[in-house]
């Protein structure tokens, strides 16, 4: 069964609650925890290069970071989900009072230790813990004024979303803020889409374009396996988990595929700082939300 995640309620008829009920039944059974496990301990390094590797990828770290740098307090008690080999956490250390890092790959999380023994920020660190995000019971409830789940591990739970979000919101206190990406479905077309429509046929494009998910069910090459969010599915799915979007942004949209511009306009101090601003200011923009390729959201535990 394959559903169109359009979300116009003009057109299904459905509340948030029914629709979420759909989202579920079309994703029914799809979260495999060893799967995604073991895909991340192979992966290993290349965690960190994927950031490294081009330009753009560099601009998509600046745009998440400049949310951590607005909404992380000194003071903080921060809990970091899916933090990998610490890209993210590198720049928390230095923002939050205390910081928890964890990630459901044993790999990822050796390699973040190891770079924060390199850097010497490793004593900054509460603790660092194997934890699946739809299971945050090892943590009490409102115990943390932040939570970062950057890099889309909201994407890899597929059916499980809810339950992860319902995790978030129980740990934050009331008033606490979430910082999280997940993978966006336009965009992410858009930054591939030489290599999609030359080599992935047009039956098997409709069915990720209609599902959402990158998995053997809608997609049989697919070896990573995760759902790739429009953005009202996304919104729909936050606000159902009772959190207030403070704001929602592109990780990228003007440099998405402007590599040979950017080489040369960051050996100029001043203009790669404003066109960073305007990055920044064009990926909130609400009709250039689904241009990058992911989404980032802030959102606030308001009960």
């Amino acid at each position: 069964m394959f559903l169109k995640l359009n979300f116009l309620s003009t057109k299904t008829g459905l509340d948030n609650t029914g629709i979420i009920h759909l989202i579920k039944k079309a994703n029914v059974g799809l979260y495999d925890q060893k799967h995604i496990q073991d895909f991340y301990n192979e992966y290993g390094e290349n965690e960190t290069e994927r950031w490294d590797k081009s330009i753009i990828e560099k601009v998509k770290y600046l745009v998440h970071n400049h949310y951590l740098y607005k909404y992380i307090l000194p003071g903080d008690q921060v809990l970091e989900l899916g933090a990998g080999t610490g890209m993210f956490t590198k720049e928390l250390v230095g923002l939050a009072g205390s910081l928890m890092v964890t990630d459901l790959s044993p790999v990822q999380l050796d390699l973040n230790k190891k770079r924060a023994e390199e850097d010497n920020y490793k004593g900054k660190i509460e603790d660092f813990r194997i934890i699946d995000i739809c299971d945050l019971s090892t943590f009490e409830d409102d115990q943390f004024d932040k939570v970062v789940c950057y890099g889309g591990p909201l994407s890899y739970v597929f059916e499980r979303n809810a339950d992860a979000l319902s995790e978030i919101y129980r740990v934050l206190k009331p008033g606490g803020i979430a910082l999280v990406s997940v993978m966006n479905l336009w965009g992410s077309f858009n930054r591939s889409m030489h290599s999609i429509m030359s080599e992935i046929s047009k039956e098997d494009n409709e069915k990720v374009l209609t599902t959402g998910n990158l998995h053997p069910t809608a997609f049989t090459n697919s070896n990573h396996h995760c759902h790739i969010y429009k953005s009202e599915e996304f919104r729909t799915i936050l606000e159902s988990a009772n959190f207030e979007i403070l704001e929602l942004s592109a990780s990228n949209c003007l440099s998405v595929r402007r590599a040979a511009e950017l080489e040369d306009m960051q050996h100029d101090k001043a203009k790669w700082e404003y066109f960073i601003d305007l990055e920044i200011r064009a990926c909130k923009s609400p009709g250039l939300v689904e241009s990058g390729t992911h989404i980032i959201a802030i959102i606030e535990r308001t009960i």
